[in-house]
Order: C-alpha cells, then structure tokens, then sequence
C-alpha cells in the first residue's frame, strides 16, 4: 500500500517508465530504478498497533531527555516516513514553520521546516515535532486542528529522510526506549504511564 501523499509522485514516476521504454530503454531502466524506489520510501505497511505509548515514527532513538520527556527519532530513507498519533487524543494545534533543510541529524534541525502538533491527551499535552532534512522537502499532514485521534492513527508523511522529536509530560511517563533502538511508528512501546494516572 502507497502512503497518501505519495501516491502521486509513484504514478508519475511509472508513467514516465512506461513512456520512455519503447524509444530509450537506459532511460526506462533507470526511471523503474526511480519508481521502486519511491515505492519502498512511501510504503505504508498495515501495523497493529502496541501497547502503552508508542512511537510516533519508524526510525532510530537519536537522543533521549527524561527530564522533558523528550524522545528524537531520526528517520532514515530506509524507513516508512508515515507517522502516527503516540496515544489517543484531540489535536489542539497543528503549526506549519517554514526554514532551512539541513541534515535531520545535525545541530541546526531546530532551525528547519517543520510541522509543530500538539495532541492533548489523558495524561496532558503531547508535543509532537516533525521537522524536514537535507533531502525531505515536505510534510504532508493528513489531520487537522480539532480533530480526535485515536492511538496509533495516522498523522502525517514525512517525503524522504528526516526527524520527529516526541514530548511527553515527564512526570506522567516513564521512557522505556534507549539511545540507538530501532523503532516501528504504531507498535514500539517508547513510554509507560506511571502510577496514579487512568490507563
């Protein structure tokens, strides 16, 4: 299944094979390079969906803070770039920054484009940042101010490589997750509610 969002750029690049292989076949070869490729990058895979809080992107933990309750994922051209609501909620905002592209694992992420959610939820606000690298140029977001989410639900598309950086309230959850794992948007359990808060 194409990830929506995607689909579009998968289309096109298949008609362009189609029409280039009866006149220049190097070419034609080459664009059906191009359109496995986009297929595997914008490939949305059907998840059942794990217990406790989960992560809201496949990727790698690239840092960990428990003192902001704050869990980075860096998401390799490898990985599905669907993301995913971390725990059930409404979204209370949904802000679109415009900025740089650089590398989603440097030091000046902050300063790229990005999509800024923030998802209330029953054990408080959830912050969720998806922010652009050198190479992903676009979110595209499938949810909107207002809306009810329920836990594991599509949010958004991140085209290509890039980074989501998830804040939960850190005296409600305790991070489960260690620096390098690898992650599944929807499945992995990144967090654990503590004590004294309603499962």
């Amino acid at each position: 299944m194409i990830a929506k969002g995607g689909r579009g750029l998968v289309g096109l690049s298949a008609f362009a094979t189609a029409a280039a292989l009866p006149f220049q076949l190097y070419v034609a070869v080459g664009l059906a390079g191009l359109t496995i490729f986009l297929i595997c990058v914008f490939r949305d895979p059907r998840r059942t969906i794990g217990d406790g809080i989960v992560s809201p992107a496949d990727g790698t933990v690239r840092a960990i803070d428990h003192e902001k309750g704050l869990v980075s994922i860096y998401l390799a051209l490898r990985n599905v770039h669907v993301t995913r609501a971390p725990l059930e909620g409404v979204l209370e905002n949904s802000l679109h920054k415009l900025g740089k592209h650089r590398p989603a694992f440097s030091k000046g992420t902050p300063s790229n484009e990005r999509l800024e959610m923030s998802l209330m939820t029953r054990i408080g606000r959830i912050s969720i940042i998806e922010m652009t690298g050198a190479i992903a140029r676009r979110i595209v977001p499938y949810v909107k101010q207002g809306q009810e989410l329920g836990k594991g639900a599509k949010i958004s598309l991140i085209r290509f490589g890039s980074r989501v950086d998830l804040y939960l309230p850190p005296s409600s959850v305790r991070i489960v997750v260690e620096k390098g794992q690898k992650l599944r948007a929807g499945v992995t359990c990144i967090a654990e509610v503590c004590d004294g808060h309603v499962e």
